[in-house]
């Protein structure tokens, strides 16, 4: 910390974005589908051709997977870790009171803790953004933070948006059969209409 007094108040959980809804799950859901392509390429080197199928049981197992990489990763972000660096670590809803308070509803208690500051460094990270295309709301959408916890095999998927997590996702959509989904990608410059 450089010598400074530091707290990280978080409202969720620690590692946010990358490690639950971005970054390692979607790296681990290409890597089960980076196998699968590899195991229809044997045939090039001399072995018999594998067909992966894809069922709800074998997506189950698949997403299992990816929940089990996220818990070997998340001790790396626990409050320990950064309370062993001198970081105090306070999970809550803050609101500023003024320039340099805030108030802290702590989370899982009804109890509110003010903490003063110099210097307030804010880095919310962000959620999905749901454009306002007409017809989305009726559709049953899902997010970034929903797909990775999916039961079930889906037959189609759409990816609305072409950041990282979408370009990954779409990479990552089992190849077409019968219950596969396929995984397109909608570039950010198409606006709705009206």
């Amino acid at each position: 910390t450089l010598g400074a007094r530091v707290a990280l108040v978080e409202k969720r959980a620690l590692g946010g974005d990358c490690l639950y809804t971005g970054c390692v799950p979607s790296k681990t859901l290409i890597k089960s589908a980076r196998f699968a392509h590899e195991a229809r390429q044997t045939q090039k080197y001399g072995f018999q051709a594998l067909e992966p199928k894809f069922s709800d049981d074998s997506f189950a197992s698949i997403i299992n997977r990816v929940q089990n990489v996220i818990e070997i990763i998340e001790h790396h972000d626990a409050p320990e870790v950064f309370e062993k660096m001198g970081v105090e670590v306070v999970f809550g809803s803050p609101r500023f009171l003024n320039s340099g308070e805030i108030e802290v509803a702590l989370k899982d208690s009804d109890e509110k803790r003010v903490m003063r500051a110099k210097r307030f460094c804010i880095s919310t990270g962000s959620r999905p953004f749901t454009p306002p295309i007409e017809g989305l709301k009726e559709t049953g959408y899902i997010t970034n933070e929903e797909v990775f916890h999916l039961k079930t095999l889906p037959k189609r998927l759409f990816v609305l948006g072409a950041g990282a997590i979408g370009i990954e996702l779409g990479q990552a959509a089992p190849p077409s059969d019968k219950k596969s989904f396929t995984g397109s990608i909608m570039s950010k410059a198409v606006r709705p209409r009206g």
